[in-house]
């Protein structure tokens, strides 16, 4: 079974930085925010190739990094649509899969991921037609119109969605070509849903951080300055 891994690094980050650069190819402790995904991908065994969707601007710094850091699954560089939605969509048609196989779709702002949280997003597929990550909302939701609360949500069945993303090669052809000129999807899942299909929700991380303003810097690097501690915690039981 073949397994393609498209990440997304189109996205300008608007809301992250006014320097101009997408905050997926900034410095993050000296690397770049995107390599974090690409090694964690290149040392699962279980992903054949990497396929990244992307500015064409910044494709020679895909290729120099990559090179640099051995990222030998690294297939193509697709250029990026206007939304996530066609950008994914770019990458998939240059997606050379078989029925049977799978896709797994990563956000490059995602930098915590690591080579056994997507083993185990692959192994957990089954014979679903996809799987996604997701955490429980803990808080009390409202929703708000004019900023006059005019409900609260039953958050007992809600919860915020996060990638890695893994759906079959053949359910998401199948997606796109019925969901014709339709879209407003705001991942591969919704398509997905909207298709027919049947998609899985298993446990996400909670250090698995999207990164949207510079405020998810400090919270990503909580994370990362825990480990450590963890480290010490596990080695002395």
């Amino acid at each position: 079974m073949k397994v393609t891994a498209i990440i997304t690094a189109a996205g300008l980050g608007t809301r992250f930085s006014k320097s101009g650069k997408p905050k997926q190819f900034i410095s993050l402790n000296g690397k770049p925010v995107i390599l974090y995904s690409l090694i964690a991908f290149q040392n699962s065994k279980l992903v054949n190739e990497i396929i990244i969707t992307a500015n064409n601007e910044y494709f020679n710094f895909l290729h120099e990094h990559s090179f640099k850091n051995k990222i030998t699954k690294l297939l193509k560089l697709v250029e990026g649509g206007k939304t996530r939605f066609e950008s994914v969509k770019n990458a998939f048609i240059q997606t050379e899969n078989s029925e049977n196989g799978l896709v797994i779709i990563h956000d490059a702002a995602r930098p915590n991921v690591d080579t056994y949280f997507i083993d185990r997003m692959i192994m957990e597929i089954g014979r679903h037609d996809g799987i996604i990550p997701g955490i429980k909302i803990p808080e009390t939701v409202k929703r708000v119109k004019n900023n006059i609360v005019a409900e609260t949500i039953d958050r007992e069945y809600l919860y915020t969605i996060q990638t890695p993303q893994v759906f079959r090669y053949k359910a998401l052809k199948a997606a796109y070509e019925k969901c014709g000129n339709k879209k407003d999807f705001t991942d591969e899942s919704a398509l997905i849903e909207f298709a027919g299909y049947k998609v899985k929700l298993t446990g996400g991380k909670k250090d698995n951080v999207k990164l949207t303003t510079p405020d998810d810097i400090q919270i990503l690097k909580m994370f990362w300055n825990k480990l450590p501690k963890l480290k010490l915690f596990f080695k002395s039981k």
